[in-house]
């Protein structure tokens, strides 16, 4: 039967491998088996038999209607054809990953800065007392400030995409990764792992000790004392010192995962293929510190209202995870309708 299935190879390869040609193919396959068998059974030898059985079935086209696999085939004519990705050349690839290298700072400083923009609000606030909190230059400065630096954080993001642009088809995926490019990724990725996982682990401690200077002010000092705002204001350094050492490190995670080909299982919210998880993203930390800013000072409780930011933080982590998931769903869904 080899003769038959290697025609059948070649009947149905111009065509993608749906359920239904799968099993129009099966079909097919049962019908010439009994048209030969008929044939070796009438007294043909096999070698005529099977020449028979080709010339009387034809191409696909023909046996199409028969099959109820005519709209089917019409459909994959009509679909556009698609050409194959070029080739990545090392030399590129090694441009990539220094250019992500030279420009991770952006991104970093970024996070940085939309973490401790609240700072000199609260910094002002303790300096001047807590009892004159609504003078409005204290305000002003202070919400000046917040803008400020949130508008100094989305232009490093937007300088660092702008820097990586001529990169944009291999941070979209569209080449063909080669065994040499693999080799490179891998190696980059093993040189920096034990560098990223101390990262990593130096980051998480901070943010476990970020709510210590919070909690020592508000116990060691009293109600009218302005120590709970310093106290906030570190936390805010602690966690922004976290975030920017990690954001440092992981360069590496990033460009190689990219070069990989294995952006959709180390996808962040930032970087979402869907634009409203992106818009959703950017503007999650911004929400957060105005919900902040407007819950301290309608409730004028800042000793208390510093918990949104871990919070925060948990729900961002539950969101990424979130999206992950949907991602891993998705990608389960493609890959069961076309097996």
């Amino acid at each position: 039967m080899n003769v038959i299935d290697s025609y059948l190879d070649t009947l149905f390869a111009p065509y993608p491998e749906t359920p239904r040609l799968r099993e129009a193919r099966t079909e097919l396959r049962a019908m010439m088996e009994d048209k030969l068998q008929g044939l070796i059974e009438d007294g043909l030898p096999e070698s005529q038999a099977v020449g028979q059985v080709i010339a009387e079935f034809g191409t696909l086209e023909e046996v199409a209607p028969v099959l109820g696999i005519s709209a089917e085939l019409g459909r994959a004519a009509a679909a556009p054809v698609v050409s194959p990705a070029a080739p990545l050349e090392l030399e590129r690839a090694r441009a990539y990953v220094e250019a992500v290298r030279r420009s991770q700072w952006m991104p970093a400083a970024g996070l940085v800065l939309f973490v401790l923009s609240a700072a000199p609000l609260l910094l002002l606030l303790a300096a001047t007392g807590a009892q004159e909190a609504s003078a409005g230059w204290v305000i002003g400065v202070g919400v000046t400030a917040v803008l400020v630096m949130v508008s100094l954080g989305l232009l490093l993001m937007m300088a660092r995409n702008a820097r990586l642009s001529d990169f944009e088809d291999i941070d979209e995926g569209g080449f063909t990764l080669t065994a040499q490019v693999r080799s490179y990724a891998q190696e980059i990725h093993r040189e920096h792992r034990r560098s990223t996982l101390l990262a990593t682990a130096v980051a998480i401690t901070l943010w476990i000790l970020s709510a210590l200077p919070t909690l020592l002010a508000a116990l060691l000092s009293s109600d009218e004392s302005p120590a709970t705002l310093y106290g906030v204001s570190g936390t805010l350094v602690i966690v922004a010192l976290g975030l920017a050492i990690i954001a440092r490190a992981g360069w590496s995670d990033s460009a190689t995962s990219t070069l990989l080909q294995q952006k959709e299982e180390n996808e962040t919210l930032e970087h979402s293929d869907s634009p409203a998880v992106r818009v959703v993203a950017a503007l999650y930390w911004p929400v957060m510190l105005a919900a902040y800013l407007i819950w301290s000072f309608g409730s004028g409780d800042w000793g208390l209202t510093w918990v949104i930011w871990p919070v925060a933080g948990v729900l961002y982590g539950a969101l990424s995870g979130l999206g992950v998931a949907l991602r891993g769903d998705d990608s389960a869904r493609k890959h069961g309708g076309s097996s």
